[in-house]
């Protein structure tokens, strides 16, 4: 399944966390939210994350995984293999109507498969679909209206505008139910790791249920096997020289070669920044300093010299020429047909079932620029979470039931129902052998209940890609102690909605520089004019939230 469209994307994350431009629940600090109206105060107490309860149960895995690293299943378990997840009887009661994005055509009106779970989670479902193209202008027009479902999908990589304000004003405040050890209540939440609830933890709240995804932020996806057949050996560059060297000996423009796409946009270029800003030490967002002091990425030398280097491989003639207006989408096809090498993803990437048979990626580990040891931005950890509406503590607590049912993890019963349906109907056979009949391919992945809740996400797939599963875990494997937090994930800055057009000024200035529109001087006059009109309210504003919630 796809998780991009032309509008709301996993791209607009990517680009847009390389630009410090997107408003992020967690990474991005809560930087981005747009808009008129009065600032959420910075609260002065902060919920403890939900405590951590890993789920050791069922089948083993064919390749292991932690808290960090996704585990390998080749394969689905056998049947006899399944456990139960859900100790208890669910009663739920009621309607459940949802507010959901999707990324595919909507389920058939009469929907055998939502009215199967509804009978096995003891609730109706009436949920609206909502294409992730027009998902932002629809979500707007929800809330602003009196009629909001019980469960609302927040999409961590574009929230809406005064986001704080809103979850405060029309949404639960989760903190009782599930901060600390409250979230054993429901244990299939507790097995969810502790990052991806980041996201959902809002200017000190918990106000939601995050849709996990690995720590892993962006990927530099390459073609080892081209690369090896190029260059005689694998891609796994030591230093900046030798990533420059592989850069030029994979480069033919004469047979339209080039090592690495970078990408275009509305807010400026991405020169792969995460993955070559990591290289030269550049932060992850932010930094702190031994005094305690927040220094953002854009202030330091690491950034000037990244920004060179960048200059550098452009005037080598190594980044593909359309760089400063490709799309992500043309990039993608670049790297099926060998036409680039290089391109930065999001780890996702890594398990496209669309690339031509025959067809295999990997990521390219991160080094430090000098030799030493490499930094992989760790991201949000989720890709949404479901909020709930305001509601009596009963029904919330019914919801929450519901919830920790649909994150059943890989391996349960629970997960088989949610993703096979009822046997004879949506699926035949069993165990590795159960498929999908005709109306359990339009139905199951159509009706979207994971976007609802889901357990923590695993390496296996439909269709059986087992080298790309291979790849994606020897990259998790190699690069989880690599993760580079942001210190100001979490923490709430009301006046950073004035940092977008400074941002923007900044990433173009920067774009100048590496084409040879303008100098290095005058980038670092840039980054004056910025921090006055951004970096230092940014900087003042999550200091204090830092002193008042404790850096909890």
């Amino acid at each position: 399944m796809s998780e991009s469209t032309a509008g709301i994307s996993r791209r607009t994350l990517i680009s847009g966390a390389a630009f410090g431009l997107v408003a992020l629940g967690g990474a991005g600090g809560l930087a981005g939210c747009s808009g008129g109206g009065t600032a959420a105060t910075i609260s002065d107490k902060v919920a403890a994350l939900p405590t951590y309860v890993p789920i050791t149960k069922g089948p083993k895995p064919d390749l292991p995984g932690n808290d960090k690293v996704q585990p390998v299943y080749y394969a689905y378990p056998e049947e006899g293999e399944l456990f139960r997840s859900v100790a208890r009887d669910l009663t739920v009661g009621g309607t459940t109507t949802g507010f959901v994005v999707t990324y595919s055509a909507p389920p058939p009106a009469n929907n055998s498969f939502l009215d199967y779970i509804g009978e096995v989670t003891d609730t109706e479902y009436d949920l609206t679909f909502v294409p992730g193209d027009s998902f932002d202008t629809k979500f707007a027009t929800m809330t602003a209206g009196n009629d909001i479902p019980g469960i609302v999908e927040f999409l961590t990589f574009a929230m809406p505008p005064r986001f704080p304000q809103l979850l405060d004003a029309k949404f639960t405040d989760l903190s009782e139910y599930l901060s600390g050890d409250a979230v054993k209540e429901y244990p299939n939440l507790a097995n969810i790791p502790t990052p991806s609830w980041r996201s959902a933890r809002i200017n000190g709240k918990i106000y939601g249920v995050p849709e996990h995804r690995p720590p892993f932020g962006s990927v530099m996806v390459c073609r080892p096997d081209l690369i090896e057949q190029l260059t005689g050996s694998a891609p796994a560059p030591k230093d900046k020289d030798e990533f420059f060297d592989m850069c030029k000996d994979v480069t033919d423009a004469k047979a339209g070669r080039y090592a690495i796409a970078g990408g275009g946009g509305a807010a400026g270029v991405d020169w792969s920044y995460d993955f070559i800003g990591a290289t030269f030490g550049v932060p992850n967002q932010w930094t702190r300093t031994s005094g305690g002091e927040l220094v953002h990425k854009n202030e330091t030398d690491a950034w000037l010299e990244t920004l060179s280097y960048v200059k550098k491989l452009w005037n080598a003639g190594v980044f593909h020429p359309d760089t400063p207006s490709l799309e992500s989408a043309k990039a993608k096809t670049y790297i099926n047909n060998g036409t680039v090498l290089m391109h930065l993803d999001g780890i996702s990437a890594l398990l496209d079932q669309t690339m031509p048979k025959g067809i295999v990626t990997g990521g390219v580990v991160p080094f430090g620029a000098d030799g030493g040891a490499g930094v992989n931005y760790q991201g949000t950890s989720s890709f949404s979470f479901a909020a709930l509406k305001k509601t009596t503590p009963d029904r919330v607590r019914a919801q929450l039931r519901l919830l920790d049912y649909l994150s059943a993890p890989f391996g349960s019963q629970e997960a088989f129902t949610l993703t096979h349906g009822k046997k004879n109907v949506h699926y035949t056979g069993s165990g590795p052998n159960a498929s999908l009949t005709k109306a359990g391919e339009q139905m199951i992945n159509a009706s979207a209940l994971y976007r609802l809740a889901a357990g923590p996400q695993v390496l296996n797939t439909a269709i059986r890609i087992d080298e790309q599963l291979r790849q994606s875990h020897a990259y998790q494997v190699a690069t989880q102690d690599m993760l580079l937090p942001n210190p100001v994930d979490g923490y709430y800055s009301p006046s950073a909605s004035s940092t977008q057009s400074a941002s923007q000024a900044f990433n173009l200035l920067c774009n100048d520089y590496v084409l040879g529109r303008t100098n290095l001087a005058k980038v670092e006059a840039g980054v004056k004019t910025w921090t006055a009109a951004a970096g230092d309210k940014m900087r003042r504003e999550y200091t204090e939230a830092m002193e008042k919630q404790g850096e909890a």
